[in-house]
């Protein structure tokens, strides 16, 4: 009960206020609270996260090198074919060039893909409130993903690719290719713009489960769940 009071607690009127009767239990809390209150806590929760993953990734060095690099889009899938081929001729620089403008694109994101996240979130359908709010750490989040992980990524096609030709990582990414192929005849299966989307739709919900657990276990992160998600 602990873990479904915690986050009811934040956005809905304090149970002591509601009765005087002491709840040794927390079954009697439960049983208070009604599903759209439930629904309206777990979605609070996915805005404070979501707003919590584009404030640190869609900024400059967001993507690059926040934590470390964590969520540096690096394309370590073509470290052993297309960046070597290129490294070994000489243009190993295209490789750089294009691992630096793509995570500055990601970095540019955030209006073009803040609002899909606000849809999705507010269209999510809820089955089990309190398997949810009584779950790990990322429960929430990982229901999230689950569901509105297809709608996203279709949400994410328009934008990337016009910020994708914006930062250059087009035409880059074409150059690398008409070197490749003079070099090597293996060809190279590999779709960019859905590696992209896919990449960053990770970081975006990898960050939201670090912000879900810290507001399960940090009271400093809870006064932000009635902001409204921008």
């Amino acid at each position: 009960m602990k873990k479904l009071n915690f986050i009811l607690g934040l956005v809905l009127v304090a149970v002591a206020t509601l009765c005087s009767c002491k709840d040794e239990t927390g079954d009697f809390v439960e049983q208070l609270y009604t599903n759209s209150q439930k629904e309206t806590a777990i979605k609070a929760c996915l805005r404070a996260s979501a707003d919590s993953a584009f404030r640190h990734l869609c900024v400059v060095d967001g993507f690059y090198s926040y934590k470390d690099s964590a969520y540096c889009i690096d394309y370590i899938e073509l470290q052993n074919s297309l960046f070597d081929t290129l490294s070994n001729h000489g243009y190993g620089n295209l490789a750089d060039t294009l691992i630096l403008f793509t995570n500055r694109m990601a970095e540019s994101c955030g209006a073009q893909l803040s609002p899909s996240f606000k849809t999705a979130i507010e269209e999510l359908e809820i089955i089990d409130y309190d398997r949810l709010l009584n779950g790990d750490d990322g429960s929430i989040t990982e229901y999230f993903r689950l569901y509105k992980s297809d709608y996203l990524k279709s949400a994410f096609q328009s934008p990337i690719a016009i910020r994708m030709a914006l930062y250059r990582v087009n035409e880059t990414w074409n150059e690398m290719m008409r070197i490749y192929v003079q070099y090597s005849t293996i060809p190279l299966n590999f779709d960019i713009q859905n590696y992209l989307i896919n990449s960053m739709l990770n970081s975006f919900i990898q960050e939201m489960r670090v912000e879900e657990s810290l507001v399960r276990h940090d009271s400093t992160h809870r006064d932000t769940y009635m902001l409204p998600f921008e």
